[in-house]
């Protein structure tokens, strides 16, 4: 056994392990240190004698893609989400690295890369390359087919949150009086009243609202590519929303009064599912004739999310509603709202600390 030096132009600029087992000749990975390749050395010998020693992989990161494409994806991703994974692929990632080794690819590399990206893509679009190679490689160190992540070393690109576009409470009331007139009512009604997601909306069915707990519990969502009902954005989105005694009503209300009777909350005249198009075109609809500025319908989310901060919920609860992962996802979204809030919350301390 021996640590083998790797030299460029007669200078030694690397190190890696070097260790023969049975007539096998085992090379570790490429080290700065000398005494990182000793540790992998002893590392090596000590799997070796136990068993344990994995021989990584020599696909190439566009077999793995192809692997992760036809037998993960599929189930983690709806259509559109498949067709971005792969367009992201084919225009981005495999001209760089789509040939190389996935053993071979290091972080330094990856993350040189990404930063070179920025020049030409949008903040969302680098997350999402970062998204997917660490996908691809958490899927072959699951199946033992390599040891390590390179991603892991890769810091990763933070989202760009921009201030969302949202109503106040009054232009909230302004546009429900209106939308009152339109089929697409509720679908506006619960955005505004529970955060939801468009795609959560319209897959909400009747047996998914406890009347007698009041609960409104999220389970799936509606692809309308597809055209059927299916996996939610993530799994925190699978979640149980406390109803009002009042939103309760409004509910029971609409479920009397819906015509024809069926079993999704947001129908189209025919009982079927609404289109997003047309949700979209009433919506525009409606604030010309409310008079309120035109916002999308995802920003009736953002909506319900900086009225609850603004009268001090607390940001665990909010990030409950909608379903975030993590709490500083939503601290990051509405940051915006919150220097308000520490005002409110600052002359409120002073005035409860002063008090005689």
């Amino acid at each position: 056994m021996a640590i083998e030096k790797i030299k460029e132009n007669g200078i030694v600029v690397a190190y890696r392990s070097n260790v023969y087992y049975k007539g096998k000749r085992y090379i570790g990975t490429r080290r700065r240190l000398k005494r990182e390749a000793e540790f992998d050395e002893l590392e090596q010998k000590r799997d070796l004698l136990t068993g344990n020693h994995l021989v990584e992989s020599r696909k190439t990161l566009e077999h793995g893609f192809d692997d992760y494409i036809t037998l993960v994806a599929p189930k983690r991703l709806g259509t559109s989400a498949l067709q971005n994974a792969e367009s992201n692929f084919k225009n981005h990632i495999q001209p760089v690295f789509g040939f190389r080794e996935m053993a071979s690819i290091k972080s330094i590399e990856i993350q040189k890369f990404l930063v070179q990206k920025e020049k030409e893509l949008a903040n969302s679009t680098i997350i999402k390359l970062y998204t997917l190679m660490n996908q691809i490689y958490k899927m072959m160190i699951r199946w033992d087919e390599l040891k390590s992540n390179p991603l892991d070393g890769v810091q990763k690109p933070q989202p760009n949150y921009k201030e969302k576009n949202t109503w106040t409470k009054e232009e909230c009331h302004k546009f429900l009086s209106v939308a009152r007139e339109y089929q697409s009512y509720m679908a506006f009604w619960l955005a505004l009243q529970f955060g939801l997601r468009f795609s959560e909306i319209l897959g909400l069915q009747w047996k998914n609202i406890d009347f007698s707990n009041k609960v409104l519990h999220v389970q799936q969502a509606y692809h309308e590519d597809e055209k059927k009902l299916g996996r939610l954005k993530t799994d925190s989105s699978r979640r149980s929303i406390p109803i009002s005694d009042r939103q309760l009503e409004c509910l029971k209300e609409h479920k009397e009064n819906q015509s024809p009777k069926c079993n999704i909350v947001v129908a189209n005249s025919l009982g079927d599912y609404m289109m997003k198009r047309n949700i979209r075109r009433s919506m525009d609809r409606i604030c010309e004739r409310a008079e309120v500025k035109k916002i999308t319908f995802h920003e009736l989310r953002h909506t319900h999310a900086t009225l609850l901060l603004e009268i001090n919920e607390h940001v665990k609860i909010v990030q409950q509603r909608l379903g975030h992962v993590k709490a500083e996802t939503t601290i990051n979204i509405y940051s915006h709202v919150r220097p308000q809030v520490h005002k409110d919350s600052a002359q409120r301390f002073s005035s409860f600390f002063d008090e005689q």
